[in-house]
Formats: structure tokens, C-alpha cells, sequence
């Protein structure tokens, strides 16, 4: 049984190094984040760094939301997203949100969201300039 074990252990640690892929991760080189917009919701800035083209039609590209308060006392929420972008029909899905992936996420169009509007506008121009 033990042998079974130290085996199943073995295939495991190799499994993780054939699989590790250090280019999914965020944040591994410098971050260049840009303020894209700012209204009465908060604010929107996206890593100009971490734009990533997908195929001819998507991206991927990190962005950073900043929620104003809407009571006196509450406080400011910063979010972080992952947002995969199809750039032909700007609809986008949060592929990750503060980290936690969102498996299932569904593609969805900004619904006149002008936060949402820049960030599609300006990841999809950058992945025509690349």
C-alpha cells in the first residue's frame, strides 16, 4: 500500500512540474497600470502589460476597479479582474475576479456600462497596435 502511495505521490509532483506554466501568471513582470476613466461609479484603470492576444478575435487583459462609496460610511472597494475580451462583438466574461477564478463566467455585453466600454475600447485598440 505504501508503494502505491510513493507512487501516486510521484506522478503527482510530476504532473504539477509538466503542467506548471508560469506565463498564466499575473503580475510576474512590471505592472503599467492606466487610469481609463472615472464617473460617478469609481474608477477604471487597466495593466496595459497584461494584454494577451487569444486568437484573431479575443484578448485577455487585467483591469482594476475602484468603487466609490455610495453611503457616508462606506468604505472604497478596490477589485482586480481577469477579463477575456472578444474584440469583434465587445462582449467580454471575468475569467478571474480578486484571484478566484470564475468557471462558467458567460459572455455578456457592457450593457452601456462606460467603465466597462473603455476598458473593451482600449484592450482591443492595444491588441491592433501589437
Amino acid at each position: 500500500m505504501k508503494i502505491i502511495f510513493n507512487f501516486l505521490s510521484l506522478c503527482f509532483a510530476f504532473l504539477i512540474l509538466i503542467l506548471n506554466n508560469s506565463g498564466f501568471a499575473y503580475g510576474v513582470s512590471n505592472v503599467d497600470w492606466i487610469l481609463l476613466k472615472e464617473n460617478s461609479d469609481g474608477k477604471e484603470w487597466i495593466d496595459m502589460g497584461s494584454i494577451k492576444v487569444i486568437n484573431a478575435d479575443e484578448i485577455t487583459v487585467l483591469t482594476k476597479f475602484l468603487k466609490n462609496p455610495k453611503e457616508p460610511n462606506d468604505k472604497e472597494e478596490l477589485s482586480l479582474y481577469v477579463m477575456r475580451i472578444n474584440c469583434n462583438d465587445k462582449t467580454y466574461k471575468d475569467t478571474s475576479i480578486n484571484g478566484i477564478p470564475q468557471f462558467g463566467s458567460k459572455w455578456q455585453t457592457s450593457n452601456n456600462d462606460e467603465l466597462i466600454d473603455v476598458v473593451i475600447e482600449k484592450g482591443c485598440s492595444e491588441k491592433i497596435n501589437k
